[in-house]
């Protein structure tokens, strides 16, 4: 109880103790107020530095004169009076000496052909030194092949081998035309179709037929040149062909067949009902072919036309195929 009462006037009494000693603290002044400081003042005695003065000029100083001389060497060199020994035998000549090459080898000169008359776009038969087609006026040649039959020429004819032959002229070599004069002969099995029609026009069994064509061609020929050795060529023209028209039918006749020994029985014999030959009849033709060099005056040809025949106001259509050589 007397602890907590000391305690609790114990606060009190501090600040009554204390009170005293802080009134007689002074309080604070405040500070004075700002001067400026005062101008500068030169330290006494001020001295201001000397004038720069340049140094001395340098006064090049000549080297001194060496009135001595070098000593004079009067002492010549050792005289060697004894020559090098005098080697009399050559050496070998290294490396030996070769014969001189042979003179170089000179072309002869190139024979110039003479000018040819023919302009310079076209030189329709010229060739090389080497090989080619060569010029020549007159021609023969011989021909052989396929011609097939177009158009409503094959529903009554089949299409059959061919053979030909003619000749062709060339008047000048400057001009690339020439005449060509050929003939030839084709060969041309029936149809059914044609067989039938025909068995009914004749009243009998028509077993079997064919028409063999036959004639001539007046054609113009025109050379277009590829090379020396190849040229192309175009032709049309007129001419005049006959047709031979052959039926043929089979009978049974009475006989005898023998086979080991002979007995009697009939045999097929085929018998010709008809064989017609027409007039000649006009056709025209015109194709293309191609002409290869062989050995001269030799050449190569294969060409194909379209040929047409006119028969009773009819047509009939050819395209022969042919392969050849002209002399």
């Amino acid at each position: 109880m007397n602890t907590r009462v000391l305690k609790a006037f114990a606060a009190p009494l501090a600040i009554l103790i204390a009170a005293p000693v802080i009134a007689q603290e002074p309080y604070p002044q405040p500070p004075p107020a700002y001067q400026p400081p005062p101008s500068y003042q030169p330290p006494p005695n001020y001295q201001p530095p000397p004038n720069y003065q340049p140094p001395p000029t340098y006064q090049q100083q000549p080297p001194p004169n060496y009135q001595q001389q070098p000593p004079n060497y009067q002492q010549p060199p050792p005289n060697y009076q004894q020559p090098p020994p005098n080697y009399q035998q050559p050496p070998p000549a290294y490396p030996p000496a070769y014969a001189p090459p042979p003179p170089a080898y000179t072309p002869p000169p190139a024979q110039t052909a003479p000018p040819s008359s023919a302009p310079q776009y076209y030189q329709p038969h010229k060739a090389s030194q080497s090989g080619g087609i060569k010029y020549h006026p007159f021609r023969f040649y011989l021909d052989g092949g396929y011609t097939a039959t177009v158009s409503h020429t094959e529903d009554a004819l089949q299409g059959g081998p061919s053979v030909g032959a003619g000749f062709l002229i060339f008047p000048s070599e400057s001009i690339p035309i020439g005449l060509r004069l050929d003939g030839s002969y084709s060969h041309f099995n029936h149809t059914l179709a044609s067989l039938d029609q025909s068995s009914q026009s004749t009243g009998q069994d028509i077993s079997s037929g064919y028409t063999d064509i036959y004639g001539g061609d007046a054609d113009l020929e025109i050379d277009l040149r590829m090379g020396h050795a190849v040229k192309e060529y175009i032709f049309g023209g007129f001419g005049y062909y006959k047709e031979r028209t052959t039926l043929k039918s089979i009978t049974q006749m009475p006989g005898f067949i023998c086979f080991f020994t002979c007995e009697p029985g009939y045999i097929a014999v085929e018998n010709t009902v008809s064989r017609d030959t027409s007039d000649w009849l006009q056709s025209w033709n015109a194709g293309i072919g191609f002409e290869f060099a062989l050995a001269d005056p030799a050449t190569l040809f294969i060409e194909a036309r379209y040929m047409r025949i006119q028969q009773n106001g009819l047509k009939q259509e050819f395209i022969p195929f042919r392969i050849g050589i002209r002399f």
